[in-house]
């Protein structure tokens, strides 16, 4: 996968060597269709990502529709010759001063990695889109945030169960990352056609207490007719276990090793949180063990139905130690899910 990054610091480093310098300078670095460049602004040091769109070009409502902020701009430039290309249309993206160099080589390592591996039925024009959208969303909601310690728990349960299921099943494609409906604020966690995986986290091992979000987050429907509560029980430390940023990089390793597509879901999904996992090395978390619960009609909880009418978004703490007829080993789990 190309690293859109060493290539800048490759061509910065290969400037200061170059007594006559133009104006731009720039390299190919993805020589399949679409064809994409990277350059370089030689007096400010601005990035640039040169994305072929072939002879015709898009239209201009088309440009214009593309979402910005400050901090970057995109032009069309037409090119008789560039490179191979002769009379070829080239979507510029551009870093203006506004914004650093490390969060808009993120964007454009994003960026390139979307369109490396779009879908064949995904046309050129809405995979841009969809990734300068993702990343304008997240400008306008401040950029990275730290994740509040309840929060940092709940994804690291999360990160357990992907890495369970992976390490229960070398080799075959992670799907279960299209099923995360966690950071996207989904009602369960993971849900595919069969079940739905709600994941809690205690550290609470004498009481066995979890909490309930609210009087659906355990609701069986049509669509989710088998739901299982996985819980971590965990301890939280400052020098002993995992810490979130050791395991975000330890999955992202082993998803790029099965599908590159699946690799970059998962990072858009730690994009939508907020997520960066530079500001979580110094917390550790040791998980002491998991339990499995089967959710049915009998299970303790509160719904909708049993609610006085005007009363809803009802929190509450479950007691697993009441629970016992519904545990199940995890193996029941990944069965189905």
């Amino acid at each position: 996968m190309v690293d859109i990054k060493k290539e800048f610091q490759q061509m910065i480093a290969e400037l200061e060597n170059e007594p006559d310098r133009e104006a731009y300078k720039i390299r190919v670095i993805h020589p399949k269709v679409p064809v994409m460049l990277a350059g370089i602004d030689i007096i400010n040091k601005n990035r640039q990502l040169y994305i072929d769109l072939g002879t015709e070009g898009w239209e201009q409502d088309q440009i214009i529709s593309l979402p910005k902020w400050r901090g970057l701009s995109i032009k069309v430039e037409y090119f008789e010759k560039l490179v191979l290309l002769k009379k070829h249309y080239f979507l510029v993206i551009t870093q203006e001063t506004e914004q650093s160099a490390d969060i808009f080589e993120m964007v454009l390592q994003n960026l390139l990695d979307h369109t490396i591996n779009k879908q064949e039925d995904e046309t050129l024009f809405y995979v841009i889109y969809k990734v300068l959208d993702k990343w304008r969303n997240f400008f306008q909601r401040g950029g990275y945030r730290k994740l509040t310690e309840e929060m940092q728990r709940g994804l690291f349960g999360e990160l357990w169960f992907i890495q369970d299921w992976l390490n229960r099943n070398p080799g075959i494609p992670p799907l279960l990352i299209e099923q995360w409906e966690g950071p996207t604020s989904g009602r369960i966690d993971f849900k595919n056609s069969k079940c739905g995986v709600e994941i809690k986290t205690t550290n609470d091992k004498l009481l066995k207490t979890i909490k309930i979000s609210n009087e659906k987050q355990l609701k069986l429907s049509t669509a989710v007719s088998k739901l299982f509560l996985y819980v971590c029980f965990i301890e939280q430390s400052k020098s002993h276990g995992t810490s979130l940023e050791a395991m975000v990089l330890k999955i992202r390793e082993a998803l790029a090793e099965r599908s590159d597509r699946l690799a970059l879901i998962f990072n858009d999904f730690l994009l939508e949180l907020g997520f960066n996992e530079d500001q979580y090395a110094d917390s550790y978390y040791f998980v002491e063990k998991v339990e499995v619960f089967e959710v049915t009609d009998n299970f303790p909880k509160i719904s909708s139905e049993n609610l006085p009418i005007g009363i809803s978004h009802v929190s509450y703490s479950l007691d697993l130690s009441h629970c016992l007829e519904f545990e199940k080993e995890a193996d029941e789990v990944f069965e189905v899910f």
